[in-house]
């Protein structure tokens, strides 16, 4: 009630978007006492990182081979963006394209489970900076490349690569001398 007073909003919109937001992970509700803020262990945060490992992995394979030619050219803009964000130094710009981008290979898998397994765990990859690191001090720029070849092995016609390569990046592990970075 404090909180709807304060928006000057009713409370069945704060009701509403609270448990919005506990259902995403973001915030906690204790019966009795309200909602807090939600805190990650470190044990959550490597449970969210093989989730997101295993549903990128899957994605990849899936994709690859059958990535539509406008979905391809909305990819590559999304890459394109996300090097201008990086020279607008636009960092949560960039981490919402980063984000686009998984999102958009996910809905691609043609796979009608995995965008609603991607909506299940996108909140915490956010809260946790499991995706678009912001304490990451290495070239933005390629970051947005590392994409770009993510985006080229989806036309390669090997799957095994694809999913390979997408669960390098979303383990953020060394892959053909790369550093990594989620």
């Amino acid at each position: 009630s404090q909180l709807a007073r304060r928006l000057q909003v009713s409370q069945a919109p704060v009701r509403d978007a609270l448990k919005r937001l506990s259902h995403e992970g973001l915030v906690t509700h204790v019966r009795h006492q309200g909602n807090f803020v939600a805190q990650y262990s470190d044990e959550e945060g490597q449970q969210a990182k093989v989730a997101r490992v295993a549903l990128e992995a899957l994605s990849g394979r899936l994709t690859c081979g059958r990535l539509a030619p406008e979905t391809r050219s909305t990819l590559e803009k999304v890459i394109d963006e996300m090097h201008g964000a990086v020279d607008d130094q636009d960092l949560p710009g960039f981490r919402e394209l980063d984000f686009r981008f998984h999102r958009a290979v996910v809905e691609a898998s043609g796979n009608t489970y995995l965008p609603r397994m991607w909506d299940i765990i996108e909140p915490s990859l956010r809260a946790m900076h499991l995706l678009g690191d912001p304490e990451f001090s290495g070239d933005w720029h390629q970051v947005a490349d590392w994409h770009r070849g993510l985006l080229d092995v989806l036309d390669e016609g090997d799957p095994d690569a694809a999913s390979a390569l997408f669960e390098a990046h979303a383990a953020g592990t060394l892959l053909d001398g790369e550093t990594p970075v989620g």
